[in-house]
């Protein structure tokens, strides 16, 4: 957390400077909550609640005419989720089903690559109102799993703390599509607030599809590390986010 602050204070240090030299790049600050929730293809995972978590990053924009620009930066979110899933037992003799209630939360770092779209002033005051549209990739480098455990409808065994998921679970690649609108007020020349939304939807499955080498994680039961059978429906979810942002752009 500590080197993601020094980050982004290093890139505003940076962009204050540049923003300075050349008026059709703008450079600044971005911030605000982010909300959460879960979704199957398959409805093999069933969304159990919405995660509240906070986003924060650096932007970048180009403007190559005056109400339209490209723009990138560095975002880090940190999400928090919860989900089910059934899974597999095995005791000697019997094989049992059981399902897992999974809080989970990670980091994901991405570089969105968006179209925004300004309009003129509004009302004859430095008032814009903007809308974006584009994507975002990135990587997730670690999940953070509790779990609570369920046999026949019954409550088995928790897990109460935080731990790391199993090597090879999650999908550490991240793409999403995202949309945005928002109004950004002009209260110097090179200097302007904004406050938005954005919604973000997954297009890869979060769940990995080759864990544990050649077996596939997303289409076995799992012991342990040791898979026994075969799921009837594949395992897997996407994650949909909506977010408020405050910032500042120079």
């Amino acid at each position: 957390m500590k080197k993601t602050l020094l980050f982004v204070g290093l890139m505003l240090a940076l962009s204050l400077g540049a923003s300075a030299q050349d008026q059709e790049f703008s450079f600044g600050l971005r911030l605000g909550p982010n909300f959460t929730w879960t979704a199957s293809r398959q409805g093999a995972a069933v969304n159990e609640g919405t995660g509240v978590g906070f986003d924060m990053g650096f932007i970048a924009e180009y403007y190559f005419t005056e109400n339209y620009a490209i723009v990138s930066g560095v975002n880090v979110n940190f999400v928090k989720g919860h989900y089910s899933f059934d899974d597999k037992y095995v005791t000697a003799p019997d094989t049992l089903l059981y399902n897992i209630d999974r809080q989970f939360r990670t980091t994901v770092y991405e570089i969105p690559l968006m179209l925004k779209l300004v309009t003129p002033e509004i009302g004859g005051i430095p008032l814009r109102a903007y809308a974006q549209l584009g994507g975002a990739f990135g990587i997730t480098p670690s999940v953070k799993v509790k779990d609570k455990y369920k046999l026949d409808g019954n409550p088995a065994f928790d897990n109460n703390s935080y731990s790391a998921s199993r090597k090879g679970e999650y999908n550490p690649i991240h793409a999403s599509l995202r949309v945005g609108a928002g109004a950004e007020y002009a209260f110097l020349e090179s200097t302007r607030v904004f406050l938005g939304f954005y919604y973000s939807y997954d297009f890869l499955n979060s769940i990995s599809s080759g864990a544990q080498g050649i077996t596939s994680n997303f289409r076995k039961y799992y012991c342990g590390n040791e898979a026994f059978g075969q799921r009837l429906v594949r395992l897997d979810f996407r994650q949909h986010r909506i977010g408020v942002e405050l910032g500042i752009l120079f």
